[in-house]
């Protein structure tokens, strides 16, 4: 699939979880576990401005991208990644190195989204479950039953019918990154913690797929131990 490549942001520092990309998994750091999974899918590129990262993925046989420490978020290391790489690619997927069972074909079903001629930004979403409602650090999404979303909200109140809960992984058409990165914060992004929100209050439509589960991230030791029991 030359016409589209997957960047995986990872940095090191984490406040819960100090060189999270790191920490190991069964004799594999997390973040060659990710890579390996989406590489198996399309090109893969991990983004990181750490030498110790960098230096684990290539030793796995991965390929890095440097970038400056100064990026205040994954799309800016996303989109750093890209210009540093040369590459001009017809659509870039960005996917969290912090979950390592990332299932394949949830990377096919956003591929094939993005191959849409009207989309230009798309995310993933899940069928939510009760459980979901109690994190304060989910993200919830109103959509149209042709997968257009209409807004994102840390509550699954933001639902008129069905709740979906946000599963954290983006695809790029073109140069939609450059804009993005140059529109000024919004109102909504800051209260709801949600970056997505800065696109769509700005006019930016945001299309959407259903998969069947959303993925598990690691954002704390707790997190780690239950991904190396699931792994086991």
């Amino acid at each position: 699939m030359s016409d589209a490549i997957a960047i995986i942001p990872a940095r090191y520092a984490s406040t819960r979880l100090p060189g999270k990309p790191l920490a190991d998994i069964h004799g594999k750091p997390m973040i060659v576990h990710v890579m390996e999974a989406v590489a198996a899918v399309m090109d893969t590129y991990v983004a990181t401005d750490d030498a110790r990262i960098a230096a684990a993925v290539q030793a796995a046989g991965g390929k890095v991208i440097m970038t400056s420490k100064q990026c205040a978020n994954g799309s800016e290391r996303v989109r750093e990644a890209l210009l540093n790489s040369g590459k001009q690619p017809d659509i870039v997927l960005n996917i969290q190195g912090d979950e390592p069972m990332v299932d394949k074909q949830d990377i096919q079903t956003l591929l094939q989204l993005m191959r849409r001629p009207d989309v230009r930004i798309g995310t993933l979403v899940t069928p939510s479950k009760p459980e979901d409602h109690e994190s304060t650090n989910n993200c919830f999404v109103e959509r149209l039953p042709d997968g257009l979303a209409t807004g994102f909200a840390r509550e699954a109140a933001c639902c008129s019918i069905q709740a979906w809960r946000h599963v954290g992984m983006y695809g790029f058409k073109g140069g939609v990154l450059d804009e993005l990165i140059a529109l000024p914060p919004t109102a909504g992004e800051k209260a709801q913690r949600l970056e997505q929100l800065r696109w769509h209050e700005s006019g930016y439509a945001i299309h959407t797929a259903e998969v069947a589960a959303a993925g598990i991230g690691v954002d704390c030791p707790e997190d780690l131990e239950r991904i190396r029991r699931l792994m086991a």
